[in-house]
């Protein structure tokens, strides 16, 4: 839940409201909300907001961001939120400044759990039986090759294809019949924000009474280490060659 003075945003409902208000906003004015909520003392340019929340097959042009921020300021100005969002000439948009903080919190984990996943800066979503997610944490679009189709009641396979084939193993997890699953070292296909190589964990959400009617899926990114296996690889593969021509040497001697 993100919170700026009157104004909220929820982020597992997707709403926004000013002083109890609900703003009805199309779905990039909500991104660009968020994003400005997210990076409250930054000045975002235009590209740089093309590069967060649009999908590489659907670039928009600078005169389409800048009637998105339009549309957006017209609904808070509506609702009563003046000047929220300003033009910085020839850099971009920020928040107005304020005396208060823009404070963002979730509940949707325990609290262990929540600090172990920013320890290791890991994002998730949850799932239903039915595979269709239920939350989301705030920056989980980024691991996602479509997200596009990453949204809340939405099937979890759309975002991720990664999971999809794997429905027995799922229903094992929910069962009890198996503790957890994990896919390692998945390469990037599409979404050219998404890390390199992510890790994927996958078990039951055990944090409301003991309940294991959901999935808890985690996100890692795993490029670094990855490189670093491809340095090793690559340095063994060159030292057996310098072997075999150092032997081939001395046999030729």
């Amino acid at each position: 839940m993100y919170q700026r003075e009157d104004l909220h945003l929820d982020p597992e409902a997707c709403e926004v409201s000013y002083k109890g208000t609900l703003l009805r906003l199309y779905p990039k004015e909500y991104e660009l909300l968020k994003l400005f909520l997210d990076h409250p003392k930054q000045v975002m340019s235009s590209s740089a907001i093309i590069q967060h929340i649009w999908a590489d097959d659907s670039i928009p042009t600078e005169n389409a961001v800048r009637t998105h921020i339009k549309g957006l300021r017209r609904k808070l100005r509506d609702a009563g939120a003046e000047d929220l969002i300003q033009t910085v000439h020839g850099l971009g948009y920020r928040l107005k400044p304020s005396s208060g903080n823009t404070t963002k919190s979730d509940n949707s984990l325990s609290s262990p759990l929540m600090k172990l996943l920013a320890l290791r800066n890991m994002e998730y979503v949850i799932v239903e039986r039915d595979l269709t997610i239920q939350k989301i944490s705030p920056d989980v679009k980024k691991y996602s090759d479509y997200p596009g189709d990453l949204a809340i009641g939405k099937e979890v396979t759309l975002a991720f294809p990664e999971l999809s084939g794997i429905e027995s193993i799922l229903l094992e997890i929910l069962e009890n019949q198996r503790q957890s699953f994990e896919i390692k070292e998945i390469a990037r296909a599409c979404n050219s924000l998404r890390p390199d190589y992510i890790n994927i964990y996958v078990m039951a959400d055990l944090t409301e009474e003991g309940s294991n009617q959901q999935l808890l899926v985690l996100f890692e990114d795993s490029s670094e280490k990855m490189v670093w296996k491809q340095q090793v690889v690559q340095q063994q593969n060159e030292s057996y060659l310098l072997m075999i021509g150092s032997g081939e040497s001395e046999s030729g001697n």
